[in-house]
């Protein structure tokens, strides 16, 4: 540990380091390391933002967005499914006449062959889908007897494509069904003497394939909805008077139009006719491979706005869908279809604190309990265990299950990043490989929300298309209009955010701190600390008080933790709890001039809350204060006498010292508009009970000795939970007590998480959401500051680039 001689002639003009100015006295050094965001460079910034024109745009586009959430305007909902449209037009007239029921469906057959003679999106190949559309079309054209030249050209894709792949390592990821439809497919076109290759390696691996399937299931599997999106498959095996039993109500089997079409061609349901019809009545001359798809649909808007961090301007809509997807959460997201949508499902209900239980992922549990995938569905296991695993981050205390799907998801997930046969061709284009890493090195509870908007308007695509049964787009989920609103509003924040930083550093610089020969100056970072998770304009007032609180915490950390003596420290203490500048005169000066800055921010703090609550709050904040220093001078009389306190007295004292309680309270009773009763209040707040702030305490306590416990012992720290528990513990390594320090970190993220989400009609008093999103934002942000160290301390590690990246680099639109 270093130490220095400070005496009075190296202090500033004035300023002496005790009462007597003939004294000198030895005294540890605070953290060397300086501030690496020079005042000049700060107050150079400038941002074009600032400009109306840009708002005004904003403005346009949010109107316009509102529009695709209602469902109105005229943005097609989802892109056509050629293989589904082709299974539909094999359906004769009910009148018995030698002609298609939907004539229509049959010209856009004809009319939409691609140029290479095959079928599907033309902007993403994708073999299996390319195979399945082209095969199904070619099908459809034979029974009608028209197309020749389609067909013709249908049937020289489809064995140029089939004789290109000479194995399974050379085909890409595979559309729903791909290994029970497809072969079924082939067999039918046999008759019909194509000249298709049917004795090629691949092609009898494939029909060994679905045999090996077919031959795992009983009667009562097929028959209970597993494959009910794949029927056309699996025609030799149905029952179809039992399989009627799984009808929707509109008619359709699993809302798939091929499915519907062909149970419709081998039982004459009437109810599977209008759903056809509905269909052809909403599209035209084409059908989707999936309908209705508008919780579907609703669900990733809402995913996509939500990441974005847009989703403010769009509240209403965004409850309007939620609450249309809860209403139907066990019928028509029926957990068969697909994990990926569950999860999602499951994760957006549970963030806008619906009552939802993990009790669905049950459907994704073998007879013995255990989490399995199947390729089955959808063919995408890799974006269904990332869904999984976000979904699995949520969890609140008791929820084991979700427990089990994180560590099967993370299981899974970094095995995929090893297999180059697990993340195929297709989900490497879709930046899959990135995502996994990213989200596995980045957990929910520990990242940085204006850095998680940021990157999220990086990878999104207005472009994107997912992989079903078949390739499909949804226009209004991935569409340009959101991303340049994301874009410019991610910018138009930004300048917000840089003129008010502004405004701290110059209030810093103009402040007595720098006058202070120990502190750290991080304005920079403390006004991070907020504005990276609480950001929107109109909590301006909250963001500017709060950097001072923290400011001044940041000071009085060094100040007792390295620089005061203890009897100096113990004065300093008395004075705060006698609360009275006149009662300094044995202060050593610079403690005067520290305590002068105290008590005029803590007033200053006060003053605003109170005209904002209506009610006083002077002798709250003097407790929170008192607690908070009388927690600091415990550590300092801990060091003095080289103490080791138990873990239990150390975890009961850190999570006072640790000054998250005052900084959160300040914080959150400084935000306009929001008013916290009384009651509360107290349920936000109450020292000694498990609540928000408490639960932030012992989290940052924790993440803090976890991750800094080896540079504080380098300085000569001997108190810290891990020092603690080896002490308790003799013998013991430092491996055993980090890993019993996350034992305890864990659940109370739980039940921070539990706090923080938990449904409406669960609370006693009403609390506004913000003031719970406050502290939990800035609980995520601080857990990414001692995620690699003392990011805050020494912010020229990852901190810094997060700092860029949310407050000074714009996104290019």
């Amino acid at each position: 540990m270093a130490t220095v001689s400070v005496a009075s002639s190296t202090l500033p003009s004035g300023l002496s380091s005790s009462s007597s100015s003939s004294s000198s006295v030895i005294r540890r050094t605070a953290n060397p390391h300086p501030n690496i965001w020079d005042y000049d460079f700060v107050q150079s910034l400038q941002s074009p933002y600032t400009d109306s024109c840009y708002g005004e745009r904003a403005k346009t586009l949010i109107s316009e967005i509102k529009v695709m959430l209602s469902g109105e305007g005229d943005e097609l909902m989802i892109t056509p499914s050629a293989y589904d449209t082709a299974w539909v037009a094999r359906v004769p007239a009910i009148d018995a006449s030698s002609r298609p029921q939907f004539p229509q469906t049959v010209d856009w057959i004809l009319k939409n062959q691609l140029k290479d003679g095959s079928w599907g999106i033309e902007s993403h190949f994708l073999l299996s889908d390319r195979l399945l559309a082209t095969l199904s079309c070619v099908l459809a054209l034979l029974k009608w007897k028209v197309g020749d030249v389609q067909v013709e050209q249908g049937i020289e894709f489809l064995k140029d494509n089939l004789e290109a792949l000479k194995n399974e390592g050379d085909q890409d990821s595979l559309v729903t069904g791909f290994e029970i439809i497809f072969p079924s497919l082939l067999r039918e076109t046999q008759s019909l003497h194509l000249g298709l290759p049917y004795d090629l390696p691949y092609v009898h691996m494939l029909q060994m394939k679905r045999q090996e399937r077919l031959a795992s299931l009983s009667k009562e599997e097929i028959h209970s909805g597993m494959l009910l999106s794949s029927l056309e498959g699996i025609t030799d095996m149905v029952e179809w008077e039992r399989i009627m039993d799984l009808q929707s109500q509109d008619g359709s089997f699993s809302g798939s139009p091929a499915s519907t079409a062909c149970v419709f061609l081998h039982t004459g349901d009437m109810k599977c006719l209008q759903f056809l019809n509905s269909l052809l009545t909403k599209f035209g001359s084409f059908v989707p491979f999936l309908y209705p798809v508008d919780l579907l649909e609703g669900l990733l808007m809402v995913d996509n706005i939500v990441r974005l961090g847009i989703d403010r301007h769009f509240e209403k809509e965004i409850k309007e869908i939620l609450d249309c997807v809860y209403r139907h959460w066990n019928e028509r997201l029926n957990p068969i279809a697909d994990l990926e949508i569950t999860a999602l499902g499951f994760r957006l209900l549970r963030l806008h604190r619906y009552n939802v239980t993990p009790a669905v992922f049950d459907n994704f549990k073998d007879a013995e309990g255990h989490f399995f995938f199947s390729t089955s569905q959808f063919n995408k296991d890799a974006a269904s265990m990332l869904s999984l695993y976000r979904a699995s981050q949520l969890a609140f205390p008791g929820e084991s299950i979700l427990d089990e799907a994180r560590d099967f998801a993370t299981k899974y997930l970094r095995e995929a990043l090893q297999k180059s046969d697990i993340l195929t061709a297709w989900n490497k284009q879709q930046n899959l490989s990135q995502e996994i890493q990213y989200e596995l090195e980045n957990s929910w509870h520990a990242s940085v929300p204006r850095v998680e908007a940021r990157r999220y308007c990086q990878v999104y695509s207005s472009d994107y298309a997912r992989l079903a049964k078949s390739v499909y787009k949804l226009p209004r989920v991935n569409n340009q209009k959101i991303l340049e609103l994301a874009k410019l509003d991610f910018n138009i924040i930004q300048a917000i955010h840089q003129k008010e930083m502004k405004n701290v550093t110059t209030w810093f610089k103009h402040s007595e701190f720098p006058l202070l020969p120990f502190g750290r100056e991080r304005p920079v970072e403390c006004f991070f600390i907020v504005a990276a998770g609480t950001y929107e304009p109109q909590y301006a007032k909250c963001r500017f008080l709060f950097s001072k609180v923290a400011c001044l915490c940041t000071v009085l950390d060094d100040m007792y933790d390295t620089y005061g003596t203890l009897d100096e420290l113990k004065l300093f203490t008395e004075a705060v709890r006698r609360w009275d500048l006149s009662l300094t005169e044995n202060l050593p000066d610079y403690m005067k001039l520290c305590y002068k800055v105290f008590y005029d921010i803590v007033h200053e703090v006060v003053r605003e809350a109170e005209k904002l609550q209506g009610r006083e709050l002077l002798s709250f904040f003097r407790k929170g204060w008192e607690d908070y220093l009388l927690g600091y001078y415990e550590e300092a009389e801990w060091f003095a006498s080289e103490y080791v306190p138990s873990l239990e007295e150390y975890i009961k004292n850190g999570i006072i010292s640790i000054g998250q309680r005052i900084l959160l309270v300040s914080g959150v009773l400084l935000m306009e508009g929001q008013i916290l009763s009384q009651d509360a209040l107290e349920q936000l707040d109450y020292p000694g009970r498990r609540v928000l702030t408490e639960l932030n305490c012992i989290i940052t306590r924790l993440a803090d000795d976890i991750h800094t416990y080896k540079a504080e012992k380098a300085r000569g720290e001997l108190a810290s939970s891990i020092e603690c528990y080896m002490k308790e513990h003799p013998g013991s390594t430092e491996e055993v007590a980090v890993s019993y320090m996350y034992s305890l970190l864990e659940p109370a993220v739980k039940e921070l998480t539990w706090e923080f989400l938990k449904p409406h009609n669960t609370c006693d008093a009403y609390i506004p959401f913000q003031c719970k999103k406050m502290l939990m934002e800035e609980t995520r942000v601080t857990m990414v500051i001692f995620k690699e160290g003392d990011g805050f301390g020494i912010s020229k590690t990852k901190i810094k680039d997060y700092i860029k990246e949310c407050l000074i680099e714009s996104l290019p639109l």
